[in-house]
């Protein structure tokens, strides 16, 4: 193999040295300790090379632990402890969990979350004096070319402001930064806030994100410049499209969804969804991931029989927040967005009983296993690290997991031993 290791082209082999015999005499008697000499410079070099040859052999390999059987992982605490904390952490498939009230990024994804933002040169010990602003829209992706209603908010203390002057604008940002040339926005008074409509057509030719900016004169001489960004994907860049069809069914003791799709442009696509209970409640998240073809009609979305076990699900649950992306590997963006299904979808009724026990396999999470087993075997121990406490610093912990300063031992923030001080051993 070219640029392979020495070690690495295969046996060396050594040619023989022939000796041809010489007649005796003078010149005779010449040659022959000649030709010794030659023999046994050969086998001294032979034998060096041997054995420069055998100290710079690797060390014999130790065996590989064998394959790990799913049905020995059964008795969790007979395995040792990497291999636990492992299987612990890998119930679930990967892109898949359960979700609550407090994941906001994942009921709520397109949407914003702009708060009313203090002007520094107005901060004052009197609330009624600091001026306060807010730029915003609905969502941060849009797609196609449908308008996007912008509002803009001025107060001082909770009195609505209206501004001496306005002065807005949209931009394209590149990978670069800004580029091109400005589009002027204009900011209309409707009530106690100021609406402005951007047009995606005029960006009908940008695939990324645009700057919304506006210049506001809030008091005589007084200027707030203020910025909001979101990323437009234009009609011709939209990859798939959701037709609104879907099914579920129960596979292999998890449930399974069927979301009608229109394919245009083959790719990596990436395809999320929640899971609601019968009451509304959030219960679980879950993604399809792969490649799909151009003319494809569907993709499937498993939300994993153990999980939905684990918390006592009963359906006819409900699936929503539907949405997806191809990945534009190495590009900027490195995204087109789908437009979001909105609405949620009912599901059949399903029992407890009908999901799986069984925890997540597949070959990629055999061979974790595999590759732990065989640190185990070799003697190589994989401890969790120790856990930080409020007060503690690098310096306060040691190797061993135990406090440097032992007077400091019964100290309220001094970390006690985790079950890792045993670092090394087995």
């Amino acid at each position: 193999m070219a640029g392979a290791p020495d070690d690495e082209q295969g046996p060396r082999t050594h040619g023989t040295t022939r000796v041809r015999r010489l007649a005796w005499g003078g010149a005779g008697a010449l040659g022959l300790a000649l030709a010794t000499s030659i023999v046994l410079v050969g086998w001294g070099l032979s034998w060096l090379a041997g054995r420069a040859s055998h100290e710079s052999a690797p060390p014999p390999k130790i065996a590989a632990a064998p394959p790990v059987a799913v049905a020995s992982l059964a008795n969790a605490d007979a395995l040792p402890p990497s291999v636990r904390r492992y299987l612990e952490n890998t119930v679930y498939p990967p892109g898949s969990g359960a979700l609550s009230e407090a994941q906001g990024d994942l009921l709520r994804p397109n949407r914003r979350f702009e708060d009313y933002r203090p002007i520094p040169d107005t901060f004052s010990t009197d609330a009624n004096q600091i001026v306060t602003v807010r730029l915003t829209c609905d969502h941060y992706y849009y797609e196609g070319d449908d308008p996007i209603e912008l509002t803009l908010e001025v107060l001082r203390g909770n009195t609505p402001v209206e501004p001496l002057a306005l002065d807005a604008g949209t931009t394209r940002e590149g990978r670069a930064g800004l580029e091109g040339n400005r589009t002027t926005l204009r900011f209309l008074p409707a009530r106690d806030v100021y609406t402005a409509t951007l047009d995606p057509a005029r960006f009908a030719d940008h695939h990324g994100p645009v700057i919304v900016d506006a210049r506001i004169e809030y008091a005589p001489g007084a200027v707030h410049e203020e910025t909001l960004r979101l990323f437009l994907t234009p009609e011709g860049k939209i990859p798939a499209r959701f037709t609104g069809e879907i099914e579920d069914d129960l596979v292999n003791g998890s449930l399974q969804v069927e979301i009608g799709v229109e394919v245009e442009q083959p790719g990596r696509y990436r395809i999320d969804a929640n899971l609601y209970d019968r009451f509304g409640a959030p219960l679980a998240f879950s993604a399809f991931k792969g490649d799909l073809a151009r003319g494809d009609r569907a993709v499937e979305i498993e939300f994993f029989g153990r999980l939905l076990l684990d918390l006592g699900a009963r359906g006819p649950f409900s699936v929503g927040e539907i949405r997806g992306y191809r990945f534009l590997d190495g590009d900027y963006p490195d995204r087109e967005r789908m437009a979001d299904l909105p609405g949620r979808f009912r599901t059949d009724d399903y029992s407890p009983t009908a999901f799986s026990s069984d925890e997540f396999m597949d070959p990629h999470k055999a061979r974790m296993l595999d590759l732990l087993m065989e640190d185990v075997a070799r003697g190589i121990a994989i401890d969790a690290p120790p856990i930080p406490t409020p007060g503690a610093t690098d310096f306060d912990i040691d190797p061993e997991g135990r406090d440097e300063d032992p007077t400091a031992s019964d100290a309220p923030n001094a970390p006690s031993t985790p079950a890792s001080a045993s670092r090394g051993r087995t």
